[in-house]
């Protein structure tokens, strides 16, 4: 059968529009926290395109203080996908079925984040949203907004699989010298607390599972905000020993 031709309900694919895009403090992947609201400090700023940069498109939209955003994983596309995943939560080692996880690798990679809506910013010909508590990677592709609505959304005595209680802050975040005086630096010219994003991305260990256990002084690049940070892992501690600008 012919999709063109097909009922609504016989329909096996269907084409979206890409409404905005994501201009984010995560600039790779690696480190990006696995949920949103786990770093408050984390930015974004979300830019309509041209056809949707209508004022009367986010009418309203100032009263609630946060939003769902549905978007592309646009770096996770992959021509095929697996029945199972091993999620982090499990420590990378135990599968369960792809549907009972957030995995960026699905059928469809579709994700969705409630984020802080901090304010609307309307321009004469285009509209930015800007947000705050992401989990989402520079470049993202937004195909819908919707309100987070609290009596809906907000539910009680649910269960939450292996999900029950948020991650824990697994290290103490400390500088050396030289990269506290970078970021403190860095502060000063981005106008906000870059010491505190830091110390809020590196506490919750966002490494690969494989990597778990493993206290051995092993030094690891990051990027946040197109500076490269230089760290390591010893001990209870993840020491920050370097921050520089991403040179591309």
């Amino acid at each position: 059968m012919n999709i063109s031709e097909a009922t609504d309900s016989e329909k096996t694919s269907y084409q979206f529009n890409v409404i905005g895009t994501v201009a984010s403090c995560f600039t790779q992947k690696f480190t990006i926290p696995r949920q949103p609201g786990l770093v408050k400090q984390a930015k974004a700023t979300l830019t309509l395109l041209p056809e949707y940069s209508h004022p009367d498109i986010v009418r309203g939209l100032e009263q609630y203080s946060h939003i769902w955003v549905i978007f592309v994983f646009h770096q996770s596309i992959r021509s095929q996908w697996k029945n199972t995943v091993r999620p982090p939560r499990l420590g990378g080692n135990e599968r369960v079925g792809v549907f009972a996880t957030r995995s960026n690798f699905r059928p469809n990679p579709i994700g969705q984040s409630v984020v802080k809506l901090d304010r609307v910013e309307i321009l004469s010909r285009e509209i930015k949203l800007h947000l705050s508590g992401i989990d989402l990677l520079d470049g993202t592709p937004v195909l819908d907004i919707k309100p987070y609505v609290t009596y809906a959304d907000a539910l009680v005595d649910v269960e939450a699989g292996m999900a029950r209680l948020p991650p824990e802050k697994l290290f103490n975040v400390v500088f050396s010298t030289l990269a506290n005086e970078q970021a403190k630096e860095i502060s000063g010219l981005m106008g906000n607390d870059f010491c505190a994003l830091i110390e809020e991305v590196l506490s919750y260990d966002m490494r690969p599972a494989f990597y778990k256990g493993r206290n051995q002084k092993k030094e690891f690049h990051s990027q946040l905000y197109g500076y490269e940070l230089k760290w390591m892992l010893g001990g209870e501690n993840i020491t920050v020993t370097d921050i520089k600008k991403n040179i591309i």
